[in-house]
């Protein structure tokens, strides 16, 4: 049987086995190949063992160079278009499966995986059928962790909880870093994968809500509240407080009265 993918002409299945629910495809695609706007009835999860493939999907597009895991739910309409050596892809697709996102991103697991499937379909047997159900279930596996977020680092809470208990003084990134032992640049990967704000847009805005605390308890100066808060001077403090509050500092406090 002949997998959706495919269907095309000038393009050539390799080989094609069904293997329970799934039907687990080598497909070959020729140079320069491009594949109009189109979709296939079944979900698919495929990886690129060798060349390129350009994917446009409605929201976005990629490349998809060898290693790429691309998943798609069914009837995802896309284009393909192949580079100068053409691609080679595993696809294993099923019908029952209508809950695949659209991604597509580098795997190296996915590859390992993929190179079995081709070996299993170059060369099969009377257990073929069976491997390939498992290598089906686990490239499956892998496509579903790589859309799971993943858990947060211990350290990043540490670094949150103790960035806000001296907010107040001058926050440097390399030094906070250094503290727990990471670079600079995983820190702040990690606290804006964790947290949805930059460290310094984590602070700016505890600086903020300390300012506006202070301009409804106390009688300060907008001055002096904006250099305790850290601000360069008032005019600093304004832009940040309008920007987040939507007033200005000013403007606040009369509010409060």
């Amino acid at each position: 049987m002949t997998s959706a993918v495919a269907v095309s002409e000038g393009t050539t299945a390799q080989a094609s086995i069904s293997a329970g629910s799934f039907e687990v495809s080598e497909v070959v695609f020729p140079p320069n190949r491009r594949l109009p706007w189109h979709a296939h009835p079944s979900g698919c999860v495929a990886v690129v063992v060798d060349g390129l493939v350009g994917k446009r999907f409605r929201r976005f597009e990629a490349d998809a160079g060898e290693g790429a895991l691309i998943t798609m739910p069914p009837e995802e309409p896309h284009e393909d278009r192949f580079g100068r050596t053409g691609a080679t892809i595993v696809v294993v697709e099923s019908a029952d499966d209508d809950s695949r996102p659209v991604s597509c991103a580098p795997a190296s697991d996915a590859v390992l995986v993929a190179l079995r499937i081709r070996r299993e379909l170059a060369a099969p047997d009377a257990f073929t059928r069976l491997a390939l159900e498992g290598l089906a279930l686990e490239l499956i596996a892998i496509a579903g962790r790589s859309h799971i977020p993943p858990r947060p680092e211990r350290w990043v809470e540490r670094v949150r909880a103790s960035v806000r208990e001296r907010f107040l003084e001058p926050v440097d990134t390399t030094c906070v870093a250094a503290e727990v032992g990471v670079h600079p640049a995983h820190l702040a990967r990690a606290f804006r994968a964790r947290y949805g704000e930059t460290l310094g847009e984590y602070v700016r805005r505890l600086r903020v809500e300390w300012a506006a605390r202070e301009l409804v308890t106390t009688d300060k100066s907008l001055a002096l509240v904006a250099v305790e808060a850290g601000f360069c001077d008032q005019s600093h403090l304004t832009r940040a407080f309008k920007r987040q509050l939507g007033v200005t500092p000013g403007r606040f406090r009369a509010m409060q009265l």
